[in-house]
């Protein structure tokens, strides 16, 4: 079977019409049902069923589903392995991250690799979602959470203290804090539950009983920016409030706790120049440990 054939079946089977698999692909309307054609005439099958309100794949279509998307695996981990054997610092990286870490560390990496390798670029993503890594969605990631994949290349790039802080104006309103009962009657923000559940018990060894919880967001910098406006209370790492909100204050300056941050690499392309390059750069704006 033809994998460029192949490709207009998933990408048809995905999204249920020809027009969305057309912008899927970058291609014109026309030439996904031209592809069609070809696949059904070379497997002398039908593989939808055509429909007013989109398309469905027959019985012969779901069979082959599976291989073939077996097929894009396979196609996609040559891809990503004969990256990995270029030595060039040229081409595109993959970097997935979170938006405190990107703006506070990433991207003056990234300023910096700019001067010594001009030829590389670079696709930063900052949703809150975790990227599968050894599926190839990025080619690295800097996280929070070490992963638990061990065939991935793992790395400590730094370990932040966590503090609690809050604005100078919110203080000024709700008082200090004082060790004990800390928490008790102050306003928090949050992430939320299901993706720091060891976070809703306790923060920097106080418990949140009697504590309200005003907001809860997915976004690290919408988190800062709600400190920032005075919104209540939260747990964040000094070392990104000092580089990007030494404004607000940390509360209880004698109640911290750790947290690890990892680079995470596909091993596919670990050895490529550019790869290598990425991670210098990133590794030389991490504070040193």
């Amino acid at each position: 079977m033809n994998w460029d054939n192949a490709r207009y079946l998933l990408a048809i089977a995905r999204s249920g019409s020809l027009r969305a698999a057309a912008t899927a692909l970058g291609v014109d309307q026309a030439t996904v049902a031209r592809r069609l054609r070809t696949l059904e005439q070379e497997l002398n099958t039908s593989l939808f069923h055509r429909a007013p309100e989109g398309y469905h794949l027959t019985n012969s279509g779901k069979l082959l589903l599976p291989d073939i998307e077996q097929m894009e695996a396979t196609v996609a981990a040559i891809e990503r392995k004969s990256m990995g054997m270029d030595a060039s610092l040229t081409g595109k990286v993959h970097i997935a991250s979170t938006d405190s870490l990107a703006r506070c560390f990433l991207l003056p990496a990234l300023r910096e690799l700019k001067q010594t390798s001009p030829n590389i670029t670079v696709m930063l993503s900052t949703s809150p979602g975790v990227m599968d890594i050894r599926r190839g969605e990025a080619d690295l990631a800097i996280r929070s959470a070490r992963p638990t994949d061990n065939n991935l290349i793992i790395r400590r790039l730094a370990t932040f203290q966590l503090g609690l802080y809050a604005s100078a104006d919110y203080v000024a309103r709700r008082g200090q804090p004082t060790p004990g009962n800390a928490l008790a009657g102050h306003d928090l923000v949050m992430f939320p539950q299901d993706t720091v559940p060891q976070y809703w018990q306790i923060l920097c060894g106080e418990p949140l009983t009697n504590a309200r919880i005003v907001l809860e967001t997915s976004s690290q910098w919408m988190y800062i920016e709600a400190l920032r406006q005075g919104q209540g209370m939260g747990m964040m790492a000094r070392e990104i409030m000092q580089r990007c909100c030494p404004e607000l204050i940390n509360v209880m300056p004698a109640r911290s706790e750790s947290a690890n941050i990892w680079l995470v690499v596909n091993p596919d392309v670990w050895s490529a120049g550019r790869i290598q390059a990425v991670i210098a750069a990133i590794n030389n704006a991490f504070p040193a440990e």
